[in-house]
């Protein structure tokens, strides 16, 4: 693979394999032998569909991993290195496209379910220990790789854009229109329900405009496997994915982290009565979030915390039935109504999460 010559590895390259996880970029492991020591590398080619703005997305990642690597050993955790390129930069372009490689983290493991809330603890201290970390970090002096995407108003916006598109449509009797008309009809019960909660987006996009909720550097993925666990202690030990690291707001972080992981049911279930958040899940995630990130947020970021949890839920189900109702253009599906079925998720969390609000704001 030309792209690997272009980085600062010493030694010879003796196998490199495909790494079959993640839906963004393409990523390959690579073994490299040095004097008779083995040593394995991760390599990325970076999806420009997605991130456009290459140079950004690097400089973010350059100036997080440098500050993470400057607090992880005290905390007992690692951070991600870059390996630099022969030029010293941290990312290259190839006739395939953009490349950037990072050590391999050996002897971890990833999960995509919780198993209980010793593990939802471990996952929360990471990431507050994360956003603590970066809490001092002048946001100016990141790029915002994909514009307003931690931005509640920006996808009801783009809800409602998505149903006056089908209103506009649905007397010119084409096959399209028809069909898109079909889905709005299937889907208002959702549509209904998204309605009823605009207050929690209204909420939170008064408290931003303000700067009561202030811009910071996150993560912005938070969920259970972004985080690499020691295979042997099973202790959380490195954040990872950090492509979405870039001007934020913590409570977003959190919520993605709560939604993720306190889900009792797959993303996509079909059988609604399964879905829902283990508040068990909750509190451990809330109580490991605070003992490492409570100095680095604010009193209202705290009262508002038991609130973020149904936000992001509501904002992802509101993602998913926005492309439901827009054809399927962005998300994948594997089956009919797949995205729906998505939304209709996320929504029944945001109600089970409503049910226990006063269990969540107590935690």
């Amino acid at each position: 693979m030309d792209a690997l010559s272009a980085f600062a590895i010493e030694g010879v390259c003796t196998d490199i394999e495909p790494l079959l996880r993640g839906h963004i970029n393409q990523t390959w492991i690579s073994t490299w032998d040095h004097q008779g020591q083995r040593r394995r590398y991760l390599h990325q080619r970076i999806n420009e569909t997605v991130f456009q703005r290459v140079g950004g997305l690097m400089g973010n990642i350059e100036l997080v991993t440098k500050r993470l690597a400057e607090t992880a050993h005290e905390a007992g955790y690692e951070s991600l290195t870059l390996i630099p390129t022969r030029d010293g930069e941290s990312w290259c372009r190839r006739a395939g496209g953009p490349w950037r490689t990072y050590d391999f983290v050996e002897d971890t493991n990833v999960f995509d379910r919780c198993s209980g809330p010793e593990q939802a603890y471990a996952t929360a201290r990471i990431f507050g220990w994360f956003q603590a970390s970066l809490s001092t970090l002048d946001p100016t002096n990141f790029a915002e790789t994909i514009p307003k995407f931690f931005s509640p108003g920006h996808r009801w916006a783009q809800f409602g854009s998505a149903l006056l598109a089908i209103e506009s449509m649905q007397h010119d009797g084409s096959e399209k229109s028809n069909g898109l008309v079909a889905r709005r009809s299937a889907a208002l019960p959702e549509i209904e329900f998204a309605r009823s909660q605009s207050w929690l987006i209204e909420l939170f996009e008064a408290h931003l405009a303000s700067g009561e909720i202030p811009s910071r550097i996150v993560h912005g993925d938070t969920k259970l496997n972004n985080v690499l666990f020691d295979a042997n202690t099973g202790e959380a030990r490195c954040v990872v994915d950090l492509d979405t690291c870039m001007p934020g707001f913590s409570l977003y972080d959190f919520g993605d982290m709560v939604r993720f992981t306190a889900a009792t049911s797959d993303e996509d279930e079909q059988d609604l009565s399964l879905a829902g958040t283990s508040l068990e899940v909750y509190r451990a995630l809330a109580g490991g979030f605070l003992e490492c990130a409570s100095d680095a947020i604010l009193p209202l970021e705290r009262e508002l915390l038991h609130l973020a949890g149904p936000l992001v839920s509501l904002v992802i189900g509101l993602r998913f039935l926005t492309d439901h109702l827009q054809g399927d253009v962005y998300f994948g599906v594997k089956r009919a109504n797949h995205n729906l079925d998505r939304a209709r998720v996320q929504f029944a969390q945001v109600k089970h999460m409503e049910s226990m609000r006063d269990k969540m704001l107590g935690a």
